[in-house]
């Protein structure tokens, strides 16, 4: 056979076989070496040294035989395919090295959910909506039926971690969980102290708790995603977040568990977009969840909710589902059709307000189109902007409170200062 580049020199190939042991020495790519010469005498050399290590290493006689017929009468039958395998073999020895996998090695199996298919395991799940609309009832009624065992398939209890920032343990948490028939056993909290740090979504403390014994989680739920940010860290900058966001990922894989962020959303304008691009902060929020859930009003029954799953990322979206809540419970209803803008849409309250309806619709129209990228806009850009299409600063201005925008003077006092508006969880990093 001619040389080529997988041809090792004689030095090269006798270091090799001296240092390995016996599980290498009888693999297909050592007698690959031996026959991949261009010269008879070379292949014997090499086939007697490989006899020499493998009696040395108490291989016997025969096995070695046996595995070196086998093995050079493949390469004699065929030696281009033995090539091909050669390379083969070296190249995912490469890649382990490095950590690597080729695809081949990769299992295919079926996504696996904690609730089906709103709850996936070994994934992130954003659950949004307006203030006050149910949202943490409703991940306390998920964290109860996981706490007891109804939710799962096989009856069996899980473990939840519940972090809040947002809601007392005794006043809210425990009632609430003891409404919702919890086993309270199987609820874990973090009661923040004086003398320790606060907690954060990559902290180490979740691992340390994870991995003990009888520890592992079913679901962690942080509410909301902004009481648990790593310090320092801004949540409008995909710098910041996607780190955050990877590591949840990877612990959710590492202990099979589901992770649930709850979010609250920014105001509606007419800027366009989906339901899923007012969730506060960077879009690396929304990019690595593999399930958006959002929670708002019926809008033809205020006294009724509706949670929709606007994003689905390892299958179809579940239906939409009425949900009442009443005498301390959560009562999960029938389903329905309504998508998360038709509810988030029913959870803004019918009220009045800001300038007239035609010229004020027109102005809310601009400033939506001026903020729908950056999310803010400088006063007088706005201003000169309405100027040209005939509308005056006064009902600009009403039209910025209707939406109920931010406004932040910069370099205030010095000469070239200016006013920014800018929406809410939208930030502009220049006023940090």
């Amino acid at each position: 056979m001619q040389p080529n580049e997988l041809t090792l020199e004689a030095q090269m190939f006798d270091a090799k076989i001296n240092s390995m042991d016996k599980t290498c020495l009888l693999a297909p790519l050592s007698f690959f070496d031996a026959c991949n010469v261009s010269t008879d005498e070379e292949r014997l050399r090499r086939m007697m040294l490989l006899r020499t290590r493998a009696l040395q290493l108490g291989i016997s006689e025969q096995e070695y035989a046996d595995r070196r017929d086998n093995y050079t009468s493949q390469f004699d039958a065929d030696p281009s395919y033995c090539l091909k395998i050669a390379r083969m073999a070296l190249r995912r020895q490469a890649m382990q090295e490095l950590g690597f996998t080729p695809m081949a090695d990769v299992e295919t199996r079926q996504a696996e959910y904690l609730i089906e298919p709103y709850l996936p395991l070994d994934a992130i799940t954003i659950l949004a909506g307006v203030a006050g609309m149910g949202k943490t009832w409703l991940a306390l009624k998920w964290a109860a039926d996981i706490s007891t065992g109804r939710a799962t398939r096989d009856g069996t209890p899980g473990l939840v971690y519940y972090f809040t920032q947002e809601n007392d343990p005794h006043i809210v948490l425990s009632p609430r969980l003891e409404s919702l028939g919890a086993d309270p056993e199987n609820i874990v909290i973090m009661q923040q102290m004086a003398d320790t740090p606060a907690l954060t979504m990559c902290d180490a403390r979740l691992d340390a708790l994870a991995s003990r014994p009888g520890c592992r989680p079913s679901l962690v739920v942080f509410d909301p995603i902004q009481s648990y940010l790593e310090k320092h860290a801004n949540m409008n900058q995909a710098a910041d977040v996607r780190p955050m966001m990877d590591h949840l990922a990877n612990f959710a894989a590492r202990y099979h568990c589901a992770v649930m962020l709850v979010s609250h959303i920014s105001k509606p304008n007419l800027s366009g977009g989906s339901a899923s691009d007012r969730i506060l902060g960077s879009s690396d929020f929304r990019n690595a969840a593999r399930s958006i859930i959002f929670v708002g009003c019926d809008p033809d029954d205020r006294s009724l909710r509706v949670f929709a799953q606007d994003k689905s990322s390892l299958g179809p979206p579940g239906p939409s589902r009425k949900f009442s809540i009443h005498d301390g419970g959560v009562e999960i209803m029938d389903e329905c059709a309504l998508t998360a803008d038709e509810i988030l849409r029913g959870s803004v309250p019918n009220k009045q307000h800001g300038p007239e309806p035609k010229v004020g619709n027109r102005a809310v129209a601009l400033i939506g189109e001026l903020i729908k990228n950056k999310g803010w806009v400088k006063a007088s850009e706005a201003y000169a902007a309405a100027d040209k299409e005939g509308i005056s600063p006064t009902v600009m201005s009403s039209a910025a409170n209707s939406m109920e925008l931010i406004r932040r003077k910069c370099n205030n006092g010095i000469k070239g200062g200016y006013t920014v508006w800018y929406e809410e969880g939208r930030k502009p990093d220049f006023l940090e």
